[in-house]
């Protein structure tokens, strides 16, 4: 028993000190090296309906929010909120002209996806194709936040057998594939999902994790949500509260660097490209009601430990010191929310992006 410990406990020493080999992507359809990604509001919450062509340029990625289900659950459906379907296809054609990417997200807060059989998974497959090609969205965002758990058998992200997850797996790949390497794939789970996996691997806990280890060779990027979560529990076993730097960069590091998965030190995780990871925030503290929003000048603190491993003074310890400088950028809920809170995101965070020499 002792030696057993003695071998855990070198196993996970071994693990924080050396990074893992990434996961490999396909390439990422001339997307910038860092990124600005909002979601913009199909619907009416009081932010205000903002017209797509008039969505401010220091966003790149416009995710359009949201693509839902119908009754059967697994058929998705759009349609614009504002004008008509011409009218959106040509603000599409006009953010496309300037260099911007439109992307479909699917699910959001209220949006449900069942799976459970082929039939519902090719229903998932036919009309999301027919959505892209009627309106020219460059790629899918995958946004679910209701209907994805784990079966109470189902212990390894690799060779997940749930059933919503493997047809989720191979209705993304399937789509995907039709469309090719330009083909934007985007995540946005939140912290349970996917970083909840470091503690347990159950029910929601970790659930995005063998959605995130199938479809690795296409993910564009994952952009976690880094808010409504409370606090999370760090590499080093300390519990960070949301809305500070060391937060941010202790759940950012799990992807960077890869983790164990349930608390077993031989059951890791292995390391996105850091130009696959970004972080999901809220645009102002009425874009989250549960928490996490952070402040440019907190936030700005973590993303140079992150990028450029300038530490700040915190109690988390990047597991790679001198930085992840390929980190894609942030995300964040909204850009209707952002615009209703005089622009503080996206003024800031294009400003400190842009100031970033780009690599060699």
């Amino acid at each position: 028993m002792l030696n057993k410990f003695k071998f855990i406990c070198c196993t996970l020493v071994i693990f924080l000190l050396l990074p893992l080999a990434p996961f490999q992507a396909q390439a990422a359809n001339n997307l910038g090296s860092k990124l600005l990604v909002g979601y913009w509001h199909n619907f009416d919450n009081g932010t205000g309906i903002i017209k797509l062509r008039d969505v401010s340029p220091k966003w790149d990625v416009i995710n359009v929010s949201f693509g839902e289900t119908g009754g059967d659950r697994s058929t998705v459906e759009f349609s614009p909120v504002y004008g008509t379907d011409a009218e959106f296809k040509s603000d599409i054609s006009y953010l496309k002209s300037k260099g911007k990417k439109i992307v479909l997200s699917i699910g959001g807060q209220n949006g449900v996806v069942l799976l459970p059989d082929n039939a519902a998974k090719q229903r998932f497959i036919n009309s999301l194709q027919s959505l892209i090609d009627k309106y020219g969205f460059d790629g899918i965002d995958i946004d679910l936040e209701s209907g994805i758990y784990l079966n109470g058998n189902d212990t390894n992200f690799k060779n997940p057998t749930t059933p919503q997850i493997v047809n989720l797996i191979s209705a993304i790949r399937t789509i995907s594939d039709h469309y090719g390497p330009d083909f934007l794939l985007s995540m946005a789970p939140e912290t349970a999902y996917v970083q909840g996996g470091y503690s347990a691997y159950g029910s929601i806990w970790g659930a995005y994790l063998p959605i995130i280890y199938g479809v690795k060779d296409k993910l564009t990027y994952i952009h976690v949500q880094h808010y409504n979560a409370g606090s999370g529990i760090g590499m080093d076993g300390n519990n960070y509260n949301q809305g500070t730097a060391d937060y941010e960069v202790a759940m950012a590091d799990m992807l960077l660097h890869g983790f164990p998965v349930g608390g077993n030190a031989t059951n890791i995780f292995p390391a996105l490209r850091s130009d696959q990871v970004m972080i999901g925030l809220p645009a102002a503290p009425a874009a989250a009601p549960s928490g996490g929003y952070i402040s440019p000048t907190e936030m700005k603190k973590a993303l140079d430990y992150i990028i450029k491993g300038i530490p700040f003074g915190g109690k988390y310890k990047l597991s790679n010191q001198s930085g992840y400088p390929a980190f894609r950028g942030l995300m964040s809920w909204s850009i209707n929310w952002d615009a209703k809170n005089n622009f503080e995101f996206s003024n800031n965070y294009r400003t400190y992006f842009d100031a970033i020499p780009l690599e060699k």
